[in-house]
């Protein structure tokens, strides 16, 4: 029977309490399982870190995602080459998903990456912000390469304006200066994941707080400051001083559909002011008594954040409605492919 020292080898990589309570609730068999996590996803295989030495392939199918803590259900015979199979994932207390698409699991940081080397996109970073808020964790905007500014705590009064209260750490890589401070969000064990286009130095970062050259970096364009996509694989990394690192890929666009709980917390200071709008369906884009665009006149709320916020919301009443769309399609299609298959014979 397993005893719960050899569950200490899964400690760095977040194992708690929590984590336990979980893993017990499955009822694991103490002779055939082990718990694991997942530390990378491979073509048709995840390899998961567990009680060993080292991290084992298994298989599994549907994969689940990089960050998911699993039950490992282990080969009966010892046969050659014979991988354990992930007979179950356990319940995920966050998921970070662009659309249908799971990026990292059981994260409980979300940092939003955003480099000073290039003008600041503030509309996509209050974007990411709503995709941090929707996973369930918590969001903090990370400022890259404040070497390239002269005065880079201009850009962060500018992120705080529009960030809605969220921590914002201004960071340079090339100086070491800030990577002190992200790393305080990852104590004590917490699994953070890093968010953000190619080229902000999420890669540069991870090597930052791991001390080592963990992951690959490159180059940036000196046209338009994109990067190439160096990470291609979403890695789940321990950092030595405590916690937990999920670098991804570089994202360019951001598909936010059914993320309607994400862009009410980003943006929770709109939505209270909307709460004495005259209008209950205000829409704040030039109704009369709109409690909203009066904090705007009155220089009380960015009247470009107000304007993001507007555009937000449409763009997910037109992805759900897509989605809607989609799913009615793909029944009536089933439907037709059903009657294709029952029709005789001619």
């Amino acid at each position: 029977m397993l005893s719960d020292s050899l569950f200490d080898a899964l400690i760095p990589f977040g194992w708690d309490d929590r984590v336990a309570a979980l893993y017990a609730s499955t009822d694991p068999d103490p002779a055939r399982h082990v718990p694991g996590r997942v530390i990378r996803i491979d073509y048709d295989r995840c390899v998961v870190a567990t009680v060993g030495d080292s991290p084992l392939q298994a298989t599994s199918w549907p994969l689940p995602a990089t960050g998911d803590w699993v039950r490992l259900l282990l080969p009966a015979h010892d046969g050659p080459g014979e991988p354990p199979d992930v007979d179950d994932v356990l319940p995920r207390w966050s998921a970070l998903a662009r659309e249908d698409q799971v990026m990292a699991a059981n994260v409980d940081v979300v940092l939003v990456m955003a480099a000073l080397d290039r003008p600041l996109n503030l509309n996509r970073i209050e974007r990411e912000l709503v995709l941090a808020w929707d996973s369930g964790a918590k969001p903090v905007v990370v400022l890259t390469k404040s070497d390239c500014l002269d005065d880079p705590k201009l850009a962060v009064v500018a992120v705080e304006a529009r960030a809605g209260g969220v921590d914002v750490v201004l960071t340079s890589s090339a100086l070491g200066s800030g990577v002190d401070e992200v790393a305080t969000h990852l104590r004590p064990n917490r699994t953070a994941v890093l968010l953000g286009p190619s080229g902000v130095g999420k890669s540069t970062l991870v090597n930052r707080l791991l001390d080592a050259e963990v992951q690959s970096t490159g180059r940036v364009r000196e046209g338009d400051h994109r990067g190439r996509h160096t990470t291609t694989s979403r890695d789940l990394v321990v950092v030595p001083a405590g916690g937990v690192l999920i670098d991804t890929p570089g994202v360019r666009s951001l598909g936010l559909a059914g993320a309607e709980e994400g862009l009410a917390a980003a943006f929770a200071d709109v939505g209270t002011l909307a709460e004495d709008c005259k209008f209950r369906d205000c829409r704040h884009d030039g109704e009369p008594g709109c409690a909203v665009a009066a904090a705007v006149a009155a220089g009380l709320l960015d009247g470009a954040r107000v304007a993001n916020f507007r555009k937000i919301e449409r763009d997910l009443e037109r992805q759900s409605a897509s989605v809607l769309e989609r799913a009615e399609a793909a029944r009536k299609w089933k439907v037709i492919h059903k009657a294709m298959r029952n029709s005789p014979k001619g």
